[in-house]
């Protein structure tokens, strides 16, 4: 539970479970793409996926960039750590990286 102050009312969301706003609290730490969430009519947090989202405010919309870009996995490398960036493995990351920024989900 949340105090009703601790989020930022221009970061609201319409979740496709729940009528009414959501409010972004923050990350959860459960895995890349997943963002901790206020839902003032049940009076609870959850987490949720940017396809579980209907409509946001201006704000949350850039603020849901951020923080994906922010979850991007790294990009493979070799036994070096570097980056090959014309390789197959980097290649199929950065459609990957596509996938997940539309959807907020890691495969």
């Amino acid at each position: 539970m949340t105090p009703d102050n601790d989020y930022d009312e221009k970061l609201w969301f319409e979740h496709k479970g729940c009528d009414g706003k959501h409010y972004f609290l923050g990350n959860p730490h459960t895995f890349p793409g997943r963002m901790w969430a206020w839902c003032p009519v049940k009076e609870s947090s959850f987490f949720v996926s940017k396809s579980e989202i209907l409509k946001t405010s201006d704000q949350a919309e850039y603020w849901i960039k951020g923080f994906l870009s922010g979850n991007e996995p790294q990009p493979p490398a070799d036994e070096n750590g570097d980056v090959n960036f014309e390789s197959k493995d980097y290649l199929d990351w950065k459609d990957k990286i596509k996938d997940f920024n539309l959807s907020g989900h890691w495969d």
